[in-house]
């Protein structure tokens, strides 16, 4: 991992001596031993715990974290390793969250703004030693952009092609292949994959439908795991940052209408396949955009649409599709602690006069298993 691991050998030695080190804490080897065994070195895993303490406030522990996925990862992270920076700007250690800044920007890390705006750093900033570090980053992230630019590499395009998509399946128990069966198909939301809905299959109360998960076309990673976007804009390498603005709307707007023909090819290919009735749209997030997006242009096909955290974006679609799909029953769930976008799409469909059953449940950025439920009920009492 080029010099990351001489880096975090220092920063853990100065990590586990510092000042700030939880008195009679456990011993960062102890952890290690303890967390690779219960964890079999996943740095995705790590991670995820690394965050959830982060944001309950424990930075120390988060930055441990952090340190463990790195060295379980094969390659260097740029997003853990800006994370643990920021835990230890967090922390009030200038060096450290300087050096971490540096290997960030070393192993790819492309925003330097954050470094000028991230209030992490707010206790650091004006430190002399993080600046000096902080000012090696930004220029390693200005010669890679260089780098990078369409001057040194070419323009970039992207051609249209047919590829292999990964669907997950599951059919009701005792299906019968001569019965008619309403089909569900699952879109995963941004960073996720096929397993983030199809995992869930034992949660329904009957399941007496089919219920089909699909995977986005846009593989990228994160966090030490390979996910995937419905979109090219905003998926890490897909991500076009040399592109010009205009080119990468343009990109954009391709890419949702080529994902949403995949989606209605999945669905010819499944009616092909089964005997299918009524055909629900259900989407998490970007998955959720999808599932609008999809759905209200085609209304003939689609019996209804559920989503959870789906934003809708009225500029995005041509004049009249909303209008004409108002028949279209809507299921939008939200978490209590997340942002708005679901009440807003809430208050625009039902404006718009659209029948729109709001399901809310205690938490954030996620779907529950309670809200499964709630989408299968909704199913039984549209029809």
């Amino acid at each position: 991992m080029k010099c990351l691991t001489l880096i975090l050998l220092t920063l853990v030695v100065y990590f586990v001596s510092s000042a700030s080190a939880l008195e009679g804490s456990i011993t960062l080897g102890e952890l290690s031993l303890e967390l690779f065994d219960s964890y079999e070195s996943q740095p995705g895993n790590l991670v995820q715990d690394a965050v959830l303490f982060y944001m309950e406030g424990d930075y120390e522990k988060a930055a441990e974290y952090y340190i463990l996925a790195l060295q379980a990862d094969l390659e260097d992270n740029p997003i853990d390793l800006f994370n643990l920076a920021c835990c230890y700007g967090l922390l009030d250690e200038p060096e450290l969250a300087g050096k971490a800044l540096v290997q960030s920007a070393l192993a790819g890390f492309d925003r330097p703004d954050l470094i000028e705006t991230d209030t992490d750093f707010s206790s650091v900033r004006d430190e002399e030693e993080f600046n000096t570090y902080a000012n090696e980053a930004m220029a390693v992230m200005e010669e890679s952009r260089e780098l990078q630019s369409m001057e040194a590499l070419g323009e970039r395009l992207y051609l249209e092609f047919p590829s292999m998509q990964t669907v997950r399946i599951h059919i009701p128990y005792n299906f019968d292949p001569q019965q008619e069966y309403d089909l569900v198909l699952a879109l995963h939301g941004y960073g996720g994959d096929v397993a983030e809905f199809s995992s869930r299959w034992t949660v329904f109360d009957e399941g007496n439908f089919v219920f089909a998960s699909l995977q986005a076309p846009y593989a990228f990673e994160q966090n030490g795991r390979t996910v995937y976007s419905w979109t090219v804009h905003g998926s890490s390498e897909w991500d076009g940052g040399d592109m010009p603005l205009e080119q990468k709307h343009e990109m954009f707007s391709n890419s949702v209408e080529l994902s949403s023909d995949m989606i209605i090819a999945c669905l010819d290919d499944l009616r092909n396949r089964y005997r299918i009735g009524r055909i629900y749209l259900l989407g998490f997030s970007q998955g959720g955009i999808m599932a609008y997006w999809t759905g209200l242009r085609n209304p003939s096909l689609i019996a209804g649409i559920a989503t959870y955290s789906g934003v809708i974006d009225e500029e995005l679609y041509p004049q009249g599709v909303i209008e004409s799909a108002t028949s279209l029953p809507i299921f939008i769930g939200r978490g209590s602690q997340e942002d708005d976008r679901a009440i807003n799409a809430r208050n625009f469909l039902t404006d718009a006069g659209y029948d729109v059953t709001f399901f809310e449940y205690d938490g954030g950025h996620f779907f529950p298993d309670e809200g499964l439920k709630a989408v299968e009920d909704w199913m039984r009492e549209i029809h």
